[in-house]
């Protein structure tokens, strides 16, 4: 009984899109800082859907396809969070760097020279339009990063969803006595 894989596609780029459209949300990125808690469930998420597809195709789920799912699904994460984010950072700008703004007015002891500094660069970052260049290396970035933790994440998921592949059947014996037939119902 041989059973195809199930296709990565669906279970992976479902995951990859759901978590990238939550780490390019404004202040929901910050859950990244918690060990790239988006990034590692990304894969996690991924290993469950695609754990799921392997039961219905009756097919093995092992720790190295674990590997792969989250590869993959860390792609379509990055693809989709550095996309999501410039698009917000063209249309309301840097809302992180806004607020860091806010909460440096309200540090009293704060040195002149140190408080010029660091509002010029915080109204300039809250302001500035995301470049092409910013773009293409946030995205390499943020490739490297997810390829990284978006493994780990499907390798984590691959232990804890692993599914075996269903045992197969002995194939005939010659020397297996034949069954006699049955005798017909009355």
């Amino acid at each position: 009984m041989n059973h195809k894989s199930p296709d990565l596609l669906r279970p992976t780029l479902t995951a990859g899109v759901v978590f990238g459209a939550v780490a390019s949300v404004p202040f929901l990125s910050l859950l990244n800082c918690f060990c790239c808690a988006l990034v590692v469930g990304c894969g996690f998420f991924a290993s469950w859907l695609y754990a799921g597809e392997c039961r219905r195709g009756l097919v093995g789920f092992s720790p190295g396809s674990g590997a792969m799912v989250g590869l993959v699904a860390g792609a379509f994460y990055a693809m989709t969070q550095s996309v999501l984010e410039t698009l917000i950072r063209l249309v309301i700008g840097d809302p992180t760097a806004r607020v860091a703004l806010s909460l440096l007015e309200k540090i009293p002891n704060l040195p002149a020279d140190n408080r010029d500094m660091l509002e010029q660069a915080l109204r300039q970052a809250s302001e500035a339009a995301p470049s092409v260049a910013s773009f293409v290396l946030g995205f390499f970035m943020m490739v490297l990063v997810a390829a990284v933790f978006s493994t780990v994440g499907g390798l984590i998921g691959a232990a804890v969803f692993r599914v075996s592949p269903p045992m197969p059947l002995p194939p005939p014996s010659d020397d297996a006595p034949i069954p006699p037939p049955s005798a017909p119902a009355v």
